[in-house]
């Protein structure tokens, strides 16, 4: 036992020091299943209760004890609905990220061995800070040029700490999936591979500010959005300077209404900028609470913060799309298999089961009221009820609708009245349409088909059956031996899918004709063939 916990971490006093924190805390059950009670003073070993689990606020002050890496762990965690119950989350999202101050002195001292002399660079900079969380001090400065900014001042020797937290997260979680199946089901040991590269991220500055100029760049065909411009002259992993913004946060409802500003302009501005970040681009701010959410006197909205962010692949998008449109268009179907496509699913996974928590929850959607329900909730909620039955979603995927949902709640605390879901459906459209415009298809498309070979060389049988099916009472009967013709039926079913999107898509006649002439020539090659 002590040879496994010298052999795999190097820090055995601050693991120790760990599960010191966890027998104290009543945390006991977490060092029974994990088998590490012997790391404990022999006497404590048998003072540490075995609670059958702990309070959710022990859990929290257990977390703020641990410090940065573990708070940092919990709030990662407070965006896992799917794994945590709600009660921890509730408390986990109180996890408190405010740590003592570090000297003005000594934040001075790091911006001038990253940056350069503090005079020749800012005719003023602040004597405390605005805050101070656990990875940096922020600071208001003006720089020589007159311009307002704010500078991000990463905590000393954090990085060092940090490691060493994480090689002992990893540990446990490696621990815990020898011991618990369920833990191999969640993946435990890969969301704590994914919260290190996070963290990671989010100690590098100069990740913060390129998440910025990208988020900045994809936003800048969207009127009334405004993203803090990056000096990335006088940006290095340890100091961050960004143009200083002026908003009223959005949760400050009576500030909010002095204005004189179109609150469903900013609503519909608000789940654009969302389901773009989502949907099209793919990089979305993955963190998007009150306090980094404001709005102007001119009804811009405003973005700060972006330590952390979310990606998604094509591939996911789209999907993600398609299961917006499922939902709305009540097809439980489609939107199961979408979600199983998307997920891992266990061995012993409920799928019928899922199938009706998922037609439960359209029905609520079509029967509620706007406030209560929308599609991003309902997205969120079926990942939720998914892991309940044994299908689990990746974390992006979870921090998708998290931050759609967050999003929502803010525009509805501005604008009570809004109706999202139709909105939603509207801009998803919208959004599906552009990227699957003739232009972007005939990219996309040849790949696409490619890699759904196994598609096409079923299309044949799947073509028989609607015959079938269609037939007025007289059966038609086509068998089909596929093996052997794989490249010919690819061929046919690559030309039939091209001529069926030609005789759809292209405005002009004439096009449409040589569509038609192409089905028909495929016709004939698959009735040769088959």
């Amino acid at each position: 036992h002590m040879g496994i916990v010298a052999r795999d971490i190097e820090d055995v006093k601050r693991f120790d020091e760990i599960t010191r924190v966890l027998a104290e805390q009543e945390m006991g059950i977490i060092l029974d299943d994990l088998d590490l009670k012997h790391r404990l003073p022999f006497v404590k070993r048998f003072s540490t209760p075995r609670k059958k689990e702990p309070k959710p606020e022990r859990l929290r002050e257990t977390l703020e004890e641990l410090g940065p890496t573990f708070i940092k762990f919990g709030q990662i965690m407070a965006q896992r609905p799917d794994l945590v119950p709600q009660r921890y989350i509730e408390e986990l999202e109180e996890l408190e990220d405010h740590v003592h101050e570090f000297e003005t002195e000594q934040a001075r001292r790091i911006v001038e061995e990253e940056i350069g002399e503090i005079d020749k660079i800012f005719s003023e900079f602040g004597d405390e800070p605005i805050a101070a969380a656990s990875i940096a001090q922020v600071y208001k400065a003006q720089l020589n040029s007159g311009d307002e900014v704010i500078v991000k001042v990463r905590r000393p020797n954090i990085e060092e700490r940090v490691e060493t937290d994480l090689e002992i997260l990893e540990f446990l979680a490696r621990r815990a999936e020898k011991h618990s199946s369920t833990m191999q089901d969640v993946r435990l040991l890969k969301l704590v591979g994914e919260f290190d590269k996070w963290i990671n991220e989010e100690m590098n500055f100069e990740k913060e500010a390129r998440n910025a100029e990208i988020i900045q760049s994809n936003m800048s065909d969207m009127e009334k959005i405004k993203i803090p411009d990056v000096y990335g002259q006088l940006t290095t992993r340890k100091v961050l300077v960004m143009e200083r913004v002026e908003g009223i946060k959005c949760t400050e409802e009576r500030k909010l209404e002095e204005l004189d500003i179109d609150i469903s302009e900013v609503t519909r501005t608000g789940i654009r900028m969302g389901l773009n970040q989502v949907i099209r681009d793919g990089f979305f701010h993955a963190d998007p609470h009150p306090s980094n959410f404001f709005i102007d006197e001119d009804g811009n909205i405003i973005l700060i913060d972006f330590g952390m962010v979310g990606k998604l692949t094509k591939k996911t998008r789209r999907q993600l799309g398609l299961l917006f449109l499922h939902i709305g268009n009540e097809d439980i179907d489609a939107a199961v298999d979408v979600i199983t496509d998307m997920g891992h699913v266990s061995e012993d996974a409920d799928i019928d089961g899922f199938k009706e928590d998922v037609e439960e929850m359209v029905l609520m959607l079509r029967n509620s009221k706007i406030k209560d329900n929308s599609l991003s909730s309902t997205m969120l909620e079926m990942i939720i009820k998914a892991s309940r039955k044994g299908v689990f979603l990746p974390t992006n995927l979870i921090l998708t609708g998290k931050a759609l949902v967050t999003i929502e709640g803010i525009l509805l605390t501005v604008n009570p009245e809004a109706e999202l879901t139709t909105e939603y459906q509207d801009q998803i459209e919208d959004i599906l349409k552009e990227q699957n415009s003739p232009k972007e298809l005939g990219k996309s498309f040849m790949i696409d088909l490619l890699q759904n070979k196994d598609t096409f060389t079923k299309m044949p049988s799947k073509i028989s059956k609607k015959l079938d099916e269609t037939g007025n009472g007289a059966t038609t009967h086509v068998e089909v031996e596929t093996s052997d013709h794989h490249d010919e039926i690819l061929t046919a079913g690559l030309v039939l899918s091209g001529t069926f999107l030609l005789s759809q898509v292209l405005p002009s006649n004439s096009l449409r004709m040589i569509g038609i002439a192409f089905l028909l020539a495929a016709v004939v090659l698959f009735s040769k063939r088959i």
